[in-house]
């Protein structure tokens, strides 16, 4: 299985509180959450979004990990979802993640399930069977309860 991996990752600061646990179904479109009205920060992020595929027996799946950068750079909420890059459909499903939301289908996004600072989590996401195509993975991070972070593109190294 060839799946080619690239992440999005960008910022928009906000003045709206965020979701305490969980990711409301109208953000599934947007990846923004509602009511929040701020434009993107022009500032580097300070996250990181990976992933790394891994083909195991029971099939291919890819770990992806979000992470602050600098011992300040916690977060208290995310949203992630993984799309193919050609024609921008949501795909595959979250196996590993502390809660999950059905948009366009089981498990298609990953999300927070409490307010908690985070550091960084890890999520492992499956590919539907046969996949071959490229993915981008998308995430917004809720940096504090005044903070939103929004996505661009970042090519996995």
């Amino acid at each position: 299985m060839m799946v080619v991996m690239m992440v999005m990752m960008a910022c928009m600061v906000t003045t709206a509180a965020g979701m305490s646990d969980h990711v409301p179904l109208e953000a599934c479109k947007s990846m923004i959450p509602e009511g929040h009205g701020a434009g993107a920060q022009t500032s580097r992020p300070p996250y990181t979004l990976s992933a790394q595929s891994n083909a195991l027996a029971t099939g291919p799946q890819v770990t992806v990990q979000l992470e602050g950068l600098g011992s300040g750079a916690k977060f208290k909420g995310f949203f992630v979802r993984a799309f193919d890059s050609s024609s921008g459909s949501s795909l595959g499903s979250f196996t590993r993640a502390p809660k999950t939301i059905d948009c366009d289908g089981q498990a298609s996004g990953a999300h927070h399930a409490n307010p908690d600072p985070k550091r960084s989590v890890t999520l492992t996401w499956v590919p539907p069977p046969g996949y071959t195509g490229s993915v981008i993975f998308l995430a917004t991070v809720v940096q504090y309860s005044e903070g939103v972070l929004d996505s661009t593109l970042n090519p996995i190294p």
